[in-house]
């Protein structure tokens, strides 16, 4: 590894997850953030184009990594086990290729990296990495899945945790919408004082500032998925009868956000390199939600067992539904520990339970974070109906019938469908579902894909919510969806002389650049680090947490 260029200054990157120009245009001309506005106008700004699927595990590794799905192998935040019909709940060590702190680490650089999705478990780097939401850390205990426990805890002394137990994402009702902004709002301020003491502590060991600090805050992408439809006058999920702190939610987060930026920046020093990126852009919701397997259904590609056969898988799934929807998190997490394995299971049964694998030809995971569908070719999964032969004709039927889906008005329901090679390339690529496909907008609102819900017989493909069902939820989706387009922003005049990078895949060589080290290309041949995957405690919080945010049904 290149050894850093010490004439270089330090590199402030600020991640502002799922955060768009949409929002950010309106407040910088309202004149709401006027850190933002200042660096956008001085510096340069752009879209930024995420992966497919833009969702924060794919996309914030191939910011890391510079490689795209199909090369550093994450792809959703469950992964297919292969053979099986079965899930299992990825992370970081499950990630090809060389990431952007481990670089700057062999560079003999060091680094402060808080927050970031998909790094957990933590690897080694000279300074100090918290993990995001994907760690059990997010619930707020074990300083050891930090790189440096013993840094984290007298960090945490001072200030509290990273991440606390301080909000259950998956509450619903408008009582709890009132209060979770105020709530937001104080996690922005704590995680805000937690990175200024950790660059405080660090300065203080060391002598200077790290080389590379890295601070990303998810409460962008929070209160999009929760308040879309309230800040967007247009939606159609739109409640006319929302609250003022409603409608000026995801105003006053991106306003304390601004806040947070330019506190920072002010403690990392005016000569610092400084970029905010955002993994993926946000918009709203429409009014339908797809059932993809119950339309594969309807065209002959998937079959269910008899009813009778399916008792004990129903039984499962309706334990699953009232657990979720009666216990909060904690109690929650603690069944899950208990019954060992329970998280990846109990998820499992809920996607892939109940058909008659020798009538079917293809189905789906129905995972609203990563839309496409396998072909159930025999020889690679446990009960596959598919002969090799057929593989490709079954595939192109399955993507005609994607693209001949369309709305009761004649408008399309899927924007393209393709063969997975078509849209990956690298050594992962069979990692990702047979056929990959982009749900279309509606009126420039996006359709949520949720599980068909098998106890109703009768259950269309296409269900239109009703407006008891617009804030979102269990098959409902969430209001506020991911769209492929984020945000760049070079706020210093240095940074914005280099090209700005079209894709997240571009932004590692750019930052290590910056920061004095060359690029070397990294084709993620082989992994890093050895597997290391969850336990059942960890998965249990890691589903939960997932569930939470609505990645999950």
């Amino acid at each position: 590894m290149t050894a850093r260029d010490r004439r270089q200054p330090p590199l402030l990157l600020l991640g502002l997850d799922g955060a768009t120009f949409s929002v950010i245009e309106p407040l910088t001309q309202a004149g709401q953030l006027p850190n933002l506005a200042r660096w956008m106008q001085e510096g340069t700004a752009r879209p930024l184009l995420s992966t497919t699927p833009p969702m924060s595990f794919p996309a914030w590794s191939s910011l890391q990594t510079g490689l795209a799905p199909g090369e550093h192998g994450l792809f959703d935040f469950t992964q297919k086990i292969a053979g099986a019909y079965r899930l299992r709940f990825t992370n970081a060590a499950d990630r090809r290729g060389t990431s952007l702190f481990a670089r700057v680490s062999r560079a003999g650089g060091r680094v402060l990296a808080l927050g970031m999705p998909a790094t957990f478990p933590p690897e080694a780097v000279n300074g100090l990495l918290v993990p995001g939401f994907d760690s059990p850390l997010s619930a707020g205990s074990r300083s050891d899945f930090a790189s440096d426990p013993a840094l984290y805890r007298r960090i945490a002394a001072k200030i509290g945790p990273w991440m606390s137990p301080d909000l259950n994402e998956s509450a619903r009702g408008d009582e709890w919408r009132e209060r979770a902004v105020a709530t937001l709002l104080a996690r922005i301020e704590r995680k805000t004082a937690f990175a200024l003491e950790a660059l405080s502590q660090l300065v203080q060991r060391d002598g200077t500032a790290p080389d590379l600090i890295s601070i990303v805050f998810s409460e962008s992408d929070t209160i999009a998925h929760h308040y879309w439809r309230d800040f967007d006058s247009h939606s159609p999920r739109r409640d006319p009868a929302a609250s003022a702190e409603r409608r000026g939610a995801v105003a006053a987060v991106y306003r304390a956000l601004d806040v947070a930026c330019g506190a920072l920046r002010a403690a990392v020093g005016a000569n610092a390199a400084c970029v905010v990126v955002s993994d993926h852009g946000a918009g709203g919701a429409s009014r339908r939600v797809l059932h993809v397997n119950r339309y594969l259904e309807q065209l002959g590609f998937l079959a269910r067992r008899r009813a009778i056969a399916q008792l004990p898988e129903r039984w499962i799934r309706r334990l699953r539904e009232r657990v979720l929807a009666h216990l909060p998190p904690v109690a929650t997490q603690a069944l899950f520990r208990r019954a060992r394995g329970a998280a990846a299971r109990l998820e499992s049964c809920a996607r892939f339970s109940g058909f008659d694998w020798s009538r079917s030809f293809a189905f789906s995971e129905e995972a609203n974070t990563q839309p496409g569908v396998w072909i159930n070719l025999r020889g690679r999964e446990a009960e596959g109906s598919v002969a090799p032969d057929d593989y490709e004709r079954v595939r192109g039927e399955v993507i005609d019938a994607l693209r001949d889906w369309k709305l009761p008005g004649g408008a399309p329901i899927i924007a393209w469908a393709r063969r997975r090679e078509e849209v990956y390339a690298g050594p992962c690529v069979e990692c990702a579902p047979d056929v990959v496909c982009e749900l279309a907008l509606e009126d420039g609102y996006a359709h949520s894909l949720v599980p068909t819900p098998w106890r109703a017989s009768t259950s269309p493909a296409i269900h239109t919510l009703c407006e008891e069902e617009f804030a979102g939820g269990r098959g409902r989706g969430m209001n506020g969806t991911h769209r492929p387009e984020g945000v760049w922003i070079a706020a210093d005049t240095e940074t914005a002389k280099l090209p700005p990078p079209r894709d997240l895949t571009e932004v590692a060589p750019l930052l290590l650049t910056r920061c004095g080290i060359s690029w070397q290309a990294d084709d993620g041949a082989a992994k890093n680090r050895d597997a290391r995957p969850y336990t059942a405690e960890e998965a249990a919080r890691v589903r939960e947490r997932l569930r939470a945010l609505g990645y999950l049904e």
